[in-house]
């Protein structure tokens, strides 16, 4: 009777371990592999969208928000920091080069918030960050990669102030914080604007003006003017008069239309009498965060296609919900552990009933 027992009790054990391990194979296959496929399958690309380069005067744009990678000040410690840090990389990263190998765009841009801690990590922390950040974000040589810099980059919020240290170390490592970059037809005027709070930025306005030169402008800065102090959104628009602009930081996607002439009129900044009559209009994108990390559920990317009349066209490409995928995993050990502990309790209760008899 014994060993008829023991043979029962392995029995049910090899049969637990195989399949707790099978069915933890397809719980790693699906969370790591095939959810990000088949969230795929529902991106919807701008109107006319074509993977075949058919018209290469169409400006091709992927414009991302706040990816804020994770850093080591305000992270869990130890080997538990290793693992948020390395999961919230390869998310970043997987969603990322699925989106640039089906858009193949010409030019890539980060508005901001590149960094989690950037504004007050060691200079190893900060060297380490610009590494992780070119591994994630890693694009082809024939695509421009525009940068901007966010509070979380060079401060701005609260007690963390912006100093010259913070910002030529951004400058250094990533980009200019005030710059025109051309692509075709389009000509992108990064402006350094990071908190809602900030006055009116160090922007060189005047020599940033003169570089220029294409028929289709567009904005990028950090913080929307729509939360912009007056003043200083009627000092930029009036300045570069954009048909366009881009904007992160509230990591949540939204459109707005801003009137330049009603904006500087309400500033009480002079305009000309010209500008009144084209009545000139700003459509601006609030582009979504691209980190599961900042705790919201509305994660993207903003695909963005602008062709040779200066008409723009735009999608919102929606990512998985990661935190689903690690509840899953969650409820996976439960489950393994719950059935363990009840094989445990009923098959030395079956052992003393078959004893009995």
């Amino acid at each position: 009777m014994g060993n008829k027992l023991r043979r029962l009790r392995c029995g049910h054990l090899l049969t637990f371990r195989k399949t707790a391990l099978l069915v933890g194979v397809l719980v790693v296959l699906y969370n790591e592999v095939l959810v990000y496929y088949i969230n795929k399958t529902s991106w919807k690309l701008p109107p006319g969208f074509s993977q075949f380069r058919e018209d290469d005067q169409i400006v091709r744009l992927i414009i991302a928000g706040d990816p804020q990678i994770q850093g080591y000040q305000y992270e869990v410690g130890g080997f538990v920091g290793w693992i948020t840090r390395l999961d919230s990389d390869r998310y970043l990263s997987k969603t990322f080069h699925l989106l640039l190998d089906m858009v193949q765009p010409d030019a890539v841009i980060f508005l901001g918030d590149l960094e989690d801690e950037g504004s007050v990590a060691s200079d190893e922390e900060y060297s380490d960050y610009v590494q992780r950040f070119y591994q994630i974000f890693h694009v082809p040589t024939e695509t421009k990669l525009i940068l901007l810099a966010g509070d979380n980059d060079i401060g701005g919020e609260g007690a963390d102030v912006i100093t010259q240290e913070k910002m030529l170390r951004f400058e250094k490592n990533f980009a200019p914080l005030n710059e025109v970059v051309r692509v075709k037809n389009v000509d992108f005027i990064k402006v350094n604007l990071v908190t809602p709070y900030q006055e009116v930025p160090a922007v060189p306005q005047t020599q940033l003006v003169s570089q220029l030169s294409a028929p289709v402008r567009v904005l990028l800065s950090h913080v929307t003017l729509n939360a912009a102090r007056l003043q200083t959104a009627a000092k930029i628009l009036g300045s570069f008069m954009p048909q366009y602009a881009f904007s992160a930081h509230f990591h949540k996607y939204e459109r707005t239309a801003f009137d330049i002439t009603r904006i500087m009129k309400s500033a009480g900044l002079p305009y000309s009498a010209d500008l009144g009559r084209k009545q000139l209009v700003t459509q601006e994108i609030q582009v979504p965060t691209c980190s599961y990390r900042m705790g919201t559920a509305e994660i993207g990317y903003i695909v963005v296609t602008i062709d040779q009349a200066g008409e723009m066209s735009s999608s919102v490409v929606w990512l998985p919900r990661r935190y689903v995928n690690l509840g899953v995993y969650v409820v996976y050990l439960i489950m393994v552990v719950l059935t363990w502990l009840i094989q445990q309790v009923c098959l030395p209760s079956k052992r003393h009933h078959m004893t009995g008899l």
